[in-house]
């Protein structure tokens, strides 16, 4: 009867789908994971669509089953932007009798770009960022097995919304249901798949922790087969993750990536393509490591962060230096005038909007032009009012277009060595539209400026009937401040 009662109960171990599931090798489950959410089923996972949908209940489902609890007791979701999209949130809470009142939080966005206008290309994201977000699910699965040893409550969020401006992470970090201060480090994981490739697990803000880069790169937690590297802070001009709104509440954050090897946002990007055994590597690091920082009574911040998270000033000013060449422009006739030097420096301040700022600022230029009588050259203070359309003000890198009026006021000049007749041939003021575009790597800023002047330089028309008007262009090499 006992040998009967063994062999019933291996059968039902072998044959029962939830155990044996749970029991399967960490590469098939990772896999399995990656396989369900970047399916051609799912559409590419379109924030805010019924296959977003899908995904987040195959997330919930995983984190049901591994027995992780729903943030607020009851549902995993938590809707925003007028309940169009869901972030998924789950709790591992810790059990030290302080430091479970602190949070140690590990994202990574489900949501990808959907399918092309036409509807036939689908493009289903597997590592941009189903990768990251399997990883995030047996994470989950290995740290509720350790749940006795964790010291700090561990917070598991699948961020919806990623994809079309970080709004998941960015709601989350302005409206948490705790405390954002007792929040003590952020992980995004994003993009892990492609670790044979490029050959390393990469952290991105080191910097923003103390000690950050011996935390991590703690012999004793990397598991053997892995390369883990690190980075004091994100960089990147022309990419971000979800640590973006954490870090700009001065969270330390850690991006945790293995780069951009793979196709991502190409329907290239598929199942098939990713480095599972990678991805096994990466999630046991990740476990070592956060279970580690959730019982580190010293971990602290380092009070730093990248450039690209620092809080934007609303008012930032730029000390500039101009050089160029002017030339005569005549309103009548088939000529102009031949260009001659013209340079001159100045203040301004930007009044930063986002996307959109208000540039005022006072220059003194000196102007020349070539002219038949003598070369014509003026003393003038400018003051310019231009309207740009920027990339975010507060990255290190940026560009931006401009245009705006301008006014000038000329308190003296020559021609040739002859004092210009500023009552009777030439006038003083001069009201014109200026625009270029400005690239920037702070404190640096490269700009080319264009002044077209709308009013004559000249009293009295010349003998083709023409007015001279002047136009101005400029390279500028400003200092921000």
């Amino acid at each position: 009867m006992k040998k009967i009662k063994v062999i019933v109960i291996l059968l039902w171990l072998i044959l029962s789908p939830s155990v044996a599931y749970s029991q399967a090798p960490l590469v098939e489950r990772l896999k399995q994971h990656v396989y369900t959410l970047a399916d051609d089923s799912l559409q590419g996972r379109k924030a805010g669509s019924e296959y977003a949908l899908k995904a987040a209940n195959y997330i919930v489902a995983q984190w049901e089953e591994i027995g992780i609890t729903p943030w607020d007791g009851e549902s995993y979701f938590m809707p925003f932007m007028n309940d169009r999209y869901n972030n998924l949130v789950g709790i591992i809470e810790g059990n030290h009798p302080v430091l479970k009142n602190e949070y140690i939080i590990v994202g990574a966005h489900y949501d990808h770009i959907g399918v092309s206008s036409d509807g036939f290309v689908i493009y289903n994201g597997a590592d941009d960022n189903a990768s990251g977000t399997a990883v995030i699910i047996e994470l989950g699965r290995n740290l509720k097995e350790i749940q006795q040893s964790l010291g700090r409550t561990i917070v598991l969020i699948a961020f919806d919304a990623e994809e079309i401006g970080l709004y998941g992470s960015n709601d989350f970090a302005a409206n948490p249901p705790f405390p954002i201060n007792d929040v003590k480090l952020m992980f995004s994981v994003d993009m892990v798949g492609w670790y044979q490739t490029s050959g390393y697990l990469q952290y991105d803000g080191s910097g923003t922790i103390k000690n950050g880069k011996r935390i991590v790169l703690n012999e004793d937690l990397i598991p053997q087969g892995l390369n883990v590297e690190t980075k004091k802070f994100e960089r990147s001009l022309f990419t971000a993750t979800d640590t973006e709104g954490f870090a700009k509440k001065g969270i330390p954050t850690l991006a945790v990536t293995t780069g951009l090897e793979s196709p991502y946002h190409k329907p290239e990007d598929m199942a098939h393509l990713i480095d599972y055994e990678g991805m096994a590597l990466v999630t046991e690091h990740l476990t070592n490591l956060v279970q580690n920082i959730s019982i580190d009574e010293n971990f602290k911040s380092s009070g730093r962060v990248a450039a690209k998270h620092k809080p934007g000033n609303t008012l930032t000013f730029a000390f500039s230096a101009n050089i160029g060449s002017n030339y005569h422009y005549y309103t009548a006739g088939s000529l102009d005038g031949k260009p001659a030097g013209a340079y001159g420096a100045g203040l301004s301040m930007a009044i930063n909007m986002s996307l959109f700022a208000m540039r005022p600022g006072v220059y003194y230029d000196f102007i020349q032009a070539r002219h038949p009588n003598g070369k014509v050259s003026a003393h003038t203070a400018t003051g310019a009012l231009n309207l740009l359309l920027q990339t975010s003000p507060w990255s290190t890198a940026g560009a931006a277009v401009f245009a705006g009026p301008y006014y000038s006021y000329r308190f003296n000049g020559k021609q040739g060595s002859t004092d210009l007749d500023f009552e009777k041939l030439f006038r003083r003021e001069e009201i014109g539209i200026n625009f270029g575009f400005d690239i920037r790597l702070s404190p640096l800023c490269l700009s080319i400026n264009l002044r077209q002047a709308f009013t004559n330089f000249t009293r009295e028309t010349n003998d083709d009937n023409a007015h001279i008007r002047n136009r101005t262009w400029f390279t500028t090499f400003s200092f921000l401040f």
